[in-house]
């Protein structure tokens, strides 16, 4: 009987052991796969701070090309009106649109919107 019982209580003391270093082993994997995440984080977070430092600096060129684009096209507008005789352009419809812009503060764009929903209203302005 004594042998029994030191037999189970080294079966036991081995479970026990086993149990223990599954326990330590597995706590040592899930350190590594945090590890290893925890660097896959920090590369995304670099990534993505590179992303967005890039998108800014696109979005500022961009906004720069614009401004430029738009300034030419107020020289070229502004050289037009010039180039045209002030006669002509009351008397076409580019003049009236020019008054209406003038009158309204708005740019020629938004005045030909205006005439335009004027026109399609019936509602005609005098320049």
């Amino acid at each position: 009987m004594d042998t029994l019982m030191l037999a189970a209580t080294g079966i036991d003391v081995a479970a026990v052991a086993v149990l223990g270093w599954l326990a330590w082993r597995s706590g040592r994997d899930r350190d590594v796969a945090l590890d290893v995440q925890r660097a896959a984080l920090e590369t995304l977070r670099a990534d993505l701070a590179q992303l967005i430092a890039d998108e800014e600096q696109r979005g500022r060129a961009l906004e720069e090309a614009l401004g430029a684009r738009e300034q030419r096209l107020r020289a070229l507008l502004a050289d037009l009106g010039r180039a045209e005789p002030r006669s002509r352009a009351d008397s076409e419809p580019r003049g009236r649109l020019a008054s209406v812009a003038d009158r309204l503060g708005v740019d020629p764009a938004e005045a030909r919107l205006v005439h335009d929903l004027q026109m399609s209203f019936g509602r005609r302005t005098e320049a």
